[in-house]
């Protein structure tokens, strides 16, 4: 049988901390409290309300979205599968029971650029112009390693 300890009750020091009532002095705590008010450091709004909408795959609205490798990383379930090929990102979810070489393999890459892969595995032309209706956005310039100037050139990327 496991006991439980409590821990034993603080008690403050009899005389008070002192407190300098110089109005020369400036009071860290109560300005940090004071700009508290006016900022609150834990309220909930975050970016991800900005991407609450659902991306249509293949909109024009699509090639002008900048999606950071970050937020590519959280899309990485059979639900929810986004790639990044060629500096582009593509939610290829509903593509993953199509795929002639199965789900398996995609889902190796779900979150991570995959680029190489597709590469190496002899995707005809045929094939990238298909993930155009996949296309959610692209990498922001600092991220990108094929699409930016003094980037890797290859001679047959899809525009």
């Amino acid at each position: 049988m496991a006991t439980i300890q409590t821990p034993p009750e603080l008690k403050l020091a009899s005389p008070p901390l002192p407190v300098r009532q110089n109005s020369s002095d400036l009071d860290l705590m109560a300005l940090t409290m004071a700009a508290l008010r006016f900022v609150n450091p834990w309220s909930l709004e975050s970016k991800q309300n900005q991407w609450q909408a659902r991306i249509e795959p293949g909109t024009p609205e699509a090639k002008d979205r900048i999606l950071t490798l970050a937020e590519v990383s959280q899309h990485d379930t059979p639900q929810d599968c986004w790639v990044v090929i060629y500096d582009r990102v593509y939610d290829i979810s509903t593509f993953l029971d199509e795929h002639p070489g199965g789900a398996d393999i995609m889902l190796e890459y779900a979150g991570r650029d995959a680029s190489t892969a597709f590469r190496s595995s002899g995707h005809s032309k045929m094939a990238a112009k298909a993930l155009e209706r996949f296309l959610v956005g692209e990498l922001p310039m600092q991220e990108r390693m094929y699409r930016r100037p003094g980037g890797m050139r290859l001679s047959d990327i899809p525009e």
